[in-house]
């Protein structure tokens, strides 16, 4: 006779199933099927209305049967809890919503079924040179391995849930972590003013590289470090990227490439007139520090939703490594995104291609939540990345070739080549940069105005 243990144990080896397939699975009907789901209590996992219903066998994370609470932050730093995560077999989740989410989902989705983590939580895993950071420091705690980028989702959920207090976006998951964020509002930390920078920004530089892992830092990425500052008399969270400290021309290029991302962040926002992160250039003990308002954050407690086009893409197209424009495309055709929003992006694609930054990835562009579609987060990590140094330490002469746009892009991409010639000539001039990149500068600018169209 069918019973519980029978559909538990059906359920693990199937993974998540629809009733009707169930129901021929198990050759039975759909009065004993209701039963014996009753009499499973928590060991089944139901989710959907009607035709739609479908179940999953509930499975732990590292011996916790226990769902996970997920907490969100507000502008004002106030929390609550907006849903509940039930962990599946073979993997993903369901989740109970007691808020609407912020964020476009599928069908399924919005019967709270997902195939891997909730996808806007895939920005809050650890990665980068600060992932890394965080990893050595805990991977043994942790009993995970030391490439977050090999982690498992259920390595990332078990982080997460203990030490992610303070990741990307206004998500905190699971008690410990949400009582870990309790404890550091307990303690407010000091805030650094200008007066103190010369000084504490070298030894959050020197920590952060004693800190750091040798060789752990991707080829063309900075190291870079957190802080808390006080901006205009308000708390301000920063992220904070430096250059090397010696003479040698890798430095020296890398520097200059922080001082071109300030630059290309300021001409965004004045020639294209789109929102870009608010940053500084501060220099200090042979070292150039380029110091970037969180725009996820407000003031000390407060913070807003974030999520990647990575995450969104990942999880609802499926179009990884293609360009902007085209996701722009895309989420139009969905309607997850307005004509005006799409235009932006066009612009900020060619302007990005002006300015010779090859490193325009899924990751580096994110969108806020909206009504009823996305907006457009400020823009970020924008600058001539085809100009650093190869390995690291390597100047190799690179030719600067505009691109040109594909037919109905052109006037986009002439607003993009005005604000990108405004770039180019705004660093050949600047004194912060080198001699030779300036000169490379100036003749970017000369080409770019002869280009064809």
């Amino acid at each position: 006779m069918f019973n519980p243990d029978q559909l538990v144990q059906t359920l693990r080896i199937w993974g998540r199933m629809p009733t009707r397939r169930l129901l021929d699975l198990l050759q039975t009907n759909r009065t004993t099927l209701m039963r014996a789901v009753r009499a499973a209590g928590p060991q089944v996992v139901g989710r959907g209305n009607a035709r739609r219903t479908s179940y999953a066998a509930r499975r732990s994370l590292r011996g916790n049967d226990q769902t996970l609470p997920l907490f969100q932050i507000d502008q004002q730093g106030e929390a609550r809890e907006v849903a509940r995560i039930h962990l599946i077999h073979p993997d993903g989740c369901a989740l109970d919503f007691f808020l609407p989410f912020d964020w476009p989902m599928d069908d399924e989705m919005r019967d709270g079924w997902f195939d891997g983590l909730p996808y806007p939580l895939q920005d809050m895993r650890p990665q980068g040179y600060l992932g890394r950071q965080f990893v050595h420091a805990h991977a043994m705690l942790l009993q995970v391995g030391e490439d977050p980028q090999l982690w498992s989702d259920d390595d990332a959920l078990h982080a997460l849930c203990l030490l992610g207090a303070d990741q990307s976006g206004n998500y905190i998951l699971g008690g410990p972590a949400y009582r870990l964020w309790l404890e550091q509002l307990r303690h407010p930390p000091v805030l650094l003013g200008d007066a103190e920078l010369d000084q504490a920004y070298p030894a959050l530089a020197q920590q952060a590289m004693l800190q750091a892992r040798i060789g752990s830092s991707a080829g063309g990425e900075f190291p870079k470090f957190l802080a808390l500052r006080r901006i205009d008399d308000q708390a301000a969270h920063v992220l904070v990227k430096f250059s090397g400290s010696d003479e040698a021309p890798g430095t020296r290029r890398w520097s200059d490439l922080l001082v071109c991302e300030q630059l290309a962040s300021e001409v965004i926002r004045t020639a294209l007139q789109i929102e870009s992160a608010r940053s500084v250039i501060h220099q200090a003990a042979g070292r150039t520090f380029l110091e970037v308002i969180r725009f996820d954050r407000h003031g000390l407690r407060g913070r807003s939703a974030l999520c990647s086009w990575a995450a969104l893409n990942n999880a609802l197209f499926g179009m990884a490594g293609r360009p902007w424009s085209d996701a722009a495309d895309r989420l139009l055709d969905r309607g997850w995104l307005d004509a005006a929003t799409r235009e932006a992006m066009l612009r900020i694609w060619h302007f990005g291609q002006l300015i010779g930054n090859t490193d325009m990835h899924d990751g580096n562009l994110s969108f806020l939540p909206g009504t009823p579609t996305l907006q457009l987060a400020p823009i970020y990590d924008m600058l001539p990345m085809m100009y650093a140094p190869q390995r690291g330490v390597e100047l190799s002469v690179r030719r600067f070739m505009p691109s040109l746009p594909m037919p109905g892009q052109s006037g986009a991409w002439r607003e993009a080549a005005r604000a990108a010639a405004e770039f180019w000539h705004r660093a050949s001039v600047d004194p912060r940069i080198s001699t030779p990149f300036r000169r490379i500068c100036a003749d970017n600018a000369q080409a770019l105005r002869g280009a064809p169209v």
